[in-house]
């Protein structure tokens, strides 16, 4: 049994205009100790994918399938039982450390916190195992006192004390949610290092989402591409950067910026917009911005099919085979 098994999921939202389909049949798993990673636009789908394994979607969202933790399903737990859950089994470092974190507790209160209702530590344990965790994630107490506050924090070092807090009682799983964002080149290399020095060292789970198909190559054995609420491509990231049988894989690789020798390309575009969660099509969710499309693409969704060795696209038109 794989230690998260996330099978149909699908969640809606009620808005004036209907129903917002936001996601769409998303079903994967991951294996104790996996790195898998989510890419896509920003809007896909990949952080709510997350929300709904921590219990998070906004109040009027409505969520079916199933969510196992170790077979548990999570969909089916109330709001007590998810509480003994994140950050004990399941903990996620979120986009924006300085609205994630309280700007008006210390960042040694913040980090104790979960020890201190999940594993029933003391406050002076707590506290204790607060500055040995800003410690393994580079803030030692000598040059970052745990009585600090947020706002007194650079952006890269906020995000450790992120970090420090969803470590801090050894989660089965990690969820980073583009843990990167809004820090320059050296922090995010940093910041990546850390989160995979601190996996392998513990051999959690790591679910790695990201716009930044570079980080995936960095961190992830498997991915999954997202689009428009759908994974439309999935299977072992050497794999998928090989074949990139989907041709929203192409375009999302093609739009990125080269070297220094073709600065003076014009960077590559999908043509069209993405279609909105209330509106999509009864076909293919890319068919009018893909230059494969045929007429059996807009008549039904194309299901998942097997392309190669764990590799599988939701397309009826792939890149099959090719480099």
């Amino acid at each position: 049994m794989a230690l998260l098994e996330v099978e149909d999921l699908n969640v809606t939202i009620p808005t004036p205009r209907g129903t917002a389909h936001i996601l769409s049949d998303v079903s994967f798993a991951l294996e104790r100790g996996e790195c898998l990673g989510f890419a896509g636009e920003s809007g896909c789908g990949k952080s709510i994918t997350a929300m709904a394994v921590m219990g998070l979607l906004p109040t009027t969202a409505q969520a079916t399938g199933r969510i196992r933790l170790d077979g548990r399903d999570l969909l089916a737990m109330d709001e007590a039982g998810l509480c003994a859950i994140r950050g004990r089994r399941v903990a996620m470092v979120f986009q924006e450390p300085m609205t994630a974190l309280n700007p008006v507790k210390t960042i040694g209160f913040q980090v104790a916190e979960g020890p201190r209702l999940h594993l029933k530590l003391s406050k002076a344990e707590a506290g204790r195992r607060a500055v040995a965790m800003l410690r393994r994630v580079g803030l030692p107490p000598d040059r970052f006192s745990p009585d600090l506050y947020p706002y007194q924090l650079s952006g890269g070092q906020r995000q450790r004390v992120m970090i420090a807090a969803a470590l801090a009682c050894e989660p089965d799983i990690l969820i980073a949610d583009e843990p990167t964002t809004a820090l320059d080149v050296t922090i995010q290399a940093q910041i990546l290092d850390l989160i995979s020095d601190v996996v392998q060292e513990t051999g959690m789970a790591l679910v790695m989402i990201t716009h930044d198909l570079g980080v995936i190559a960095e961190t992830a054995e498997r991915m999954m591409v997202m689009y428009a609420g759908r994974i439309v491509e999935s299977g072992p990231t050497a794999e998928v950067f090989r074949h990139m049988a989907h041709p929203y894989t192409r375009g999302l690789f093609a739009a990125i910026p080269g070297g220094p020798e073709e600065e003076s390309r014009r960077l590559a575009t999908i043509p069209g917009q993405v279609p909105e969660p209330i509106a999509l099509p009864p076909g293919c969710a890319f068919a009018g911005r893909c230059a494969r499309t045929e007429d059996d693409c807009r008549a039904a969704v194309p299901p998942a099919e097997p392309v190669g060795p764990g590799h599988r696209v939701r397309c009826l038109h792939p890149h099959v085979g090719a480099t």
